[in-house]
């Protein structure tokens, strides 16, 4: 026996939903709920949206078959529905116009077209105009009214990219059993109406035959740079600038309440200036505006929360969005490649993203000795850039002075290569100034090379045991190389200027005698 409307046309990739038709059949027909097995295939463009996801399937009607010389399908309100009710007011919030003589809710939406194709946009949103998404995020807020759901937790398959669970032939609302937040590979998907089955001619021939969907969620990313990269360096004094950047989720719209934060964990060493967080959405032209577009919360141990407002996730679904900000290097005591580090944890609504980035800094240090090895005490050395390659250190410590124990330590240095030059000399001491270039890399020491002529500083490639002469007297110079030669220019220009000295004497003390 044939239906009076059978489908008018199915998307049977999607949800199969879109200008479905049944109709009633005769009084007289024995009728039998279809109870075989259908697939439901969720797809997916990365294994992270279904990576620990578990869907709820609430089952809103039955496929029946009428019997006959050759099987005929139709469509009823699931009777695992306790409350028929749910269905007529979600069909009315989609716009339907229910006739008061309707007895079953499910046939006549499906028989009149009432439910359409819902359908995503080029960036993946699923606009609140179809019928069939305000029909199943109204059905969403009344499952207490649909009975029991079964729950199917989603298994990828090779590929990664799908997942098929299977439920008995009908249509269902799939819920996202993770909604309040708890998966935190991808955010939670938005209720999804799917219907299995297939179509031949215009009329139903296989109602278990399989469903292909698109989970409609998707994965959280975010990323933080540090003066445009992963990774820089910088002096204690210098001021750094970090970009956050992430995608605005999509589809918030259908949701009372959405979480979305960045948290910023700066390590030790900086000093975040909060007032100059600036925050951008793609295509906006303004920025948006503290407290009224987002907030700002003060964390323990330095961190902080920004908050998007939901008002702003809404209208701005998709977008990219930047925060920056700016923050001064203050940590003189860590050294190494991540001497000064940098976390954002991005929340979206459950799921999470962090991205992390470092500031390389050193020190080094050295002895300042007599030629006999021991240690001396007041010895000032001043430290800088040898090109604009590197950067200097900050104003203030760009001196220091030999302990007692002889020892000298430059601090919170960028990589690049600096001079250290002898500025003052301990008291009993020659003023024949040692001086010497260090490179810092990868934040630490990689080469020291000797630059004054006396050879009071040597080359190393890296500051342990490292150290630096000064002496009483020019005899304890060495006595090869360049050093050798600059103690005898030295020795000749002592020499030369006494004996100028004495032949200056001599002549004053001829010409007073013969005055």
């Amino acid at each position: 026996m044939k239906l009076r409307k059978l489908f008018a046309g199915v998307a049977a990739a999607a949800t199969l939903l879109g200008g479905m038709a049944f109709g009633a059949a005769t009084a007289n027909a024995a009728e039998t709920v279809v109870s075989d097995n259908a697939k439901f295939t969720f797809t997916a463009t990365d294994t992270k949206q279904l990576t620990g996801r578990t869907l709820e399937a609430y089952k809103l009607a039955d496929y029946v078959n009428y019997g006959g010389d050759s099987a005929t399908y139709g469509v009823k309100t699931a009777t695992t529905v306790t409350d028929v009710s749910a269905i007529k007011a979600a069909l009315t919030a989609a716009g339907a116009e229910v006739p008061n003589n309707v007895t079953d809710y499910m046939q006549w939406a499906l028989s009149n077209g009432k439910l359409d194709v819902d359908q995503p946009d080029a960036n993946g949103a699923w606009a609140n105009t179809s019928t069939s998404r305000k029909f199943v995020e109204s059905l969403k807020t009344a499952t207490d009214k649909l009975g029991n759901a079964t729950e199917k937790t989603l298994k990828a398959d090779q590929s990664g990219k799908s997942a098929t669970v299977e439920l008995p032939a009908g249509v269902y609302l799939f819920l996202d059993k993770d909604s309040t937040g708890t998966n935190v590979n991808a955010t939670p998907t938005i209720a999804i109406l799917v219907a299995s089955g297939s179509i031949k001619g215009g009329v139903l021939t296989d109602p278990t035959a399989g469903a292909t969907i698109q989970l409609k969620n998707q994965i959280t990313a975010v990323t933080k740079l540090v003066n445009g990269k992963e990774s820089t360096t910088a002096s204690v004094g210098q001021t750094v600038t970090y970009t956050i950047s992430s995608k605005l989720p999509q589809n918030t719209q259908y949701y009372t309440d959405y979480d979305y934060t960045y948290t910023d964990t700066p390590s030790a060493g900086q000093t975040v200036n909060v007032d100059s967080l600036k925050v951008t959405v793609d295509g906006v032209k303004d920025a948006l505006t503290k407290d009224t577009d987002y907030t700002v919360t003060a964390n323990k141990a330095g961190s902080f929360t920004v908050t998007i407002k939901k008002a702003v996730l809404d209208v701005n679904n998709g977008k990219a969005i930047t925060l920056t900000y700016t923050a001064k290097v203050t940590e003189a005591e860590a050294a190494g490649d991540k001497a000064v580090t940098n976390k954002v944890v991005l929340s979206d609504k459950g799921a999470q993203a962090e991205d992390t980035t470092s500031i390389t800094n050193a020190g080094f240090s050295f002895t300042k000795t007599d030629a006999q090895g021991d240690a001396l005490q007041g010895a000032t050395f001043t430290i800088a850039a040898k090109d604009s390659g590197a950067t200097p250190a900050e104003p203030g410590s760009a001196t220091a002075t030999s302990a007692a124990n002889g020892a000298v330590s430059f601090k919170g240095l960028a990589d690049g290569t600096y001079t250290v030059t002898e500025t003052a000399f301990p008291n009993g001491y020659q003023h024949t100034a040692a001086a010497f270039e260090v490179t810092i890399a990868g934040g630490k020491v990689t080469n020291i090379k000797g630059t004054d002529i006396f050879g009071l500083a040597g080359n190393a490639t890296t500051d342990a045991g490292y150290s630096v002469k000064n002496v009483k007297n020019l005899s304890e110079l060495p006595k090869t190389g360049a050093a050798g030669i600059a103690m005898f220019v030295a020795l000749g220009v002592m020499l030369a200027g006494a004996a100028a000295t004495v032949y200056a004497k001599s002549r004053r003390t001829n010409a007073a005698l013969h005055a």
